[in-house]
C-alpha cells in the first residue's frame, strides 16, 4: 500500500514537471510578447515617424495633421500626387481659378508621392470629405515604374501584402512581405537613422512652417542653380527611369483609386505637370517608349473612368522653376492659369 502510494505520487510529480513550461518556451512566449507590442505600440505607430516631419514616412503624419485640422466637410477639391503638384497646384491658387474658397482646397501630396499613396491616403480620408466633387491626380512617368518600388520607404509603409507581391524579383517580394510581417524590420532604415537622430537631441522637430500652411504640405521655394542644366536632368531621369516596368502595384492602385472616385461621382482630372526644357528633352530622346507607354495608359484608364489626360505644354523657360522639374510660385501661378 505504501509502496503504491508512493509509486502515485512520484508519477504525479512527473506529470507536473512534463506540463510546466521549460525554461527557453517561457523566453520564447515573452520574446513573442514583445515583438507584438513593439510592433502594435512603436513600428507601426504613425507619431513614432511624425516626430521626423521631414522623412518620407513622418510627412505622411504630417500633412494627415493638417488634413484633420481642416473643416474636412467643406472640402470641394482634393489633389493628390507628389512634390511637383505641392510645389504646382496651391490651393489658394486653385481656389481663385475655380471660384472657391481656399479652405474648400486641400492638397494632399507628399514628396515622392506614388499610386499606392494616393490611393492609402485617400481611402484612410475619404469619409471625412462627404462633398468632396474633384480630384486632380498628378503623374509622371517615375511613379509608375514598378521596380523602384523596392527601394521605397513608403512603399514598405503603405503597401498590403498583396501590393508587396506584385514587384518584379522574387527575393524582393520575400524581403517586402516579411516587412509587412515585421515593420521594425521594414522599416529597419528608418527608425534606426531616427534613433540617431534623437541620440543626437534632433528630435522630436516641427514642421519647418510650424503648421502655418493649412492646406497641405507647404511648397518649397528657393532655387538652387545647380539643379538645372542637360546634366542634372539626366541624373535624376536615370535616377527615375531603371528597368521601366509599368505592370505592379502602381498601376493597380491608380486603376482603383480612379475606379473609387468615379463610383463617388467625383470629378477625376489627371495632369502631367511640365518641368524644364531641359528634362523634357532628356525623356523625349532617351525614354521615348517608356514615355509613350505611360501616357497611353494613362490616358486609357482615365477614360474608362469617365476622367480626363491633361499634359501640362512644358513651354516655360527656367525662370519658372526652383530647379529641373519643380516650380516656384511664378510657375505655379502659370500653371494654374492654364488648367482645365
Amino acid at each position: 500500500m505504501t509502496l503504491s502510494t508512493s509509486n502515485s505520487s512520484e508519477q504525479t510529480r512527473s506529470l507536473r514537471r512534463r506540463r510546466k513550461p521549460s525554461w527557453w518556451m517561457r523566453g520564447f512566449i515573452w520574446a513573442l510578447l514583445f515583438v507584438v507590442l513593439c510592433e502594435a505600440f512603436l513600428f507601426r505607430n504613425p507619431a513614432l515617424y511624425g516626430i521626423s516631419p521631414v522623412s518620407f514616412i513622418g510627412q505622411i503624419t504630417d500633412v494627415e495633421k493638417r488634413l484633420e485640422a481642416q473643416d474636412t466637410e467643406k472640402i470641394k477639391l482634393l489633389v493628390l500626387g507628389d512634390s511637383q503638384s505641392m510645389d504646382a497646384l496651391r490651393p489658394p491658387l486653385l481656389a481663385a481659378r475655380y471660384g472657391l474658397k481656399p479652405d474648400e482646397v486641400f492638397n494632399l501630396s507628399v514628396s515622392g508621392g506614388k499610386a499606392v499613396d494616393m490611393l492609402h491616403l485617400y481611402e484612410r480620408h475619404k469619409d471625412k470629405m462627404p462633398n468632396l466633387q474633384r480630384v486632380m491626380i498628378s503623374v509622371n512617368e517615375h511613379q509608375l515604374n514598378s521596380t523602384t518600388d523596392h527601394a521605397d520607404n513608403k512603399f514598405r509603409y503603405h503597401a498590403t501584402l498583396w501590393e508587396r507581391l506584385q514587384v518584379p524579383h522574387v527575393e524582393e517580394k520575400a524581403d517586402l512581405a516579411f516587412g509587412w510581417l515585421l515593420y521594425s524590420y521594414g522599416l529597419r532604415e528608418v527608425w534606426t537613422q531616427m534613433w540617431k537622430l534623437y541620440w543626437e537631441g534632433k528630435l522630436p522637430q516641427q514642421p519647418r512652417d510650424k503648421y502655418a500652411y493649412k492646406w497641405g504640405l507647404p511648397p518649397v521655394e528657393g532655387r538652387d542653380a545647380k539643379h538645372f542644366g542637360p546634366n542634372y536632368a539626366a541624373e535624376v531621369a536615370k535616377r527615375w527611369m531603371p528597368e521601366y516596368r509599368l505592370e505592379g502595384a502602381q498601376t493597380q492602385a491608380l486603376k482603383r483609386l480612379m475606379g473609387e472616385l468615379s463610383e463617388h461621382g467625383v470629378q477625376i482630372t489627371v495632369l502631367q505637370l511640365p518641368r524644364t526644357q531641359a528634362f523634357e528633352h532628356v525623356m523625349k530622346t532617351q525614354y521615348a517608349a517608356e514615355q509613350a507607354a505611360y501616357r497611353q495608359f494613362i490616358d486609357s484608364v482615365a477614360k474608362q473612368h469617365n476622367g480626363e489626360f491633361v499634359i501640362i505644354p512644358p513651354t516655360l523657360d527656367d525662370s519658372y522653376f526652383r530647379d529641373a522639374n519643380h516650380v516656384n510660385k511664378k510657375g505655379a501661378e502659370k500653371i494654374t492659369a492654364e488648367l482645365p
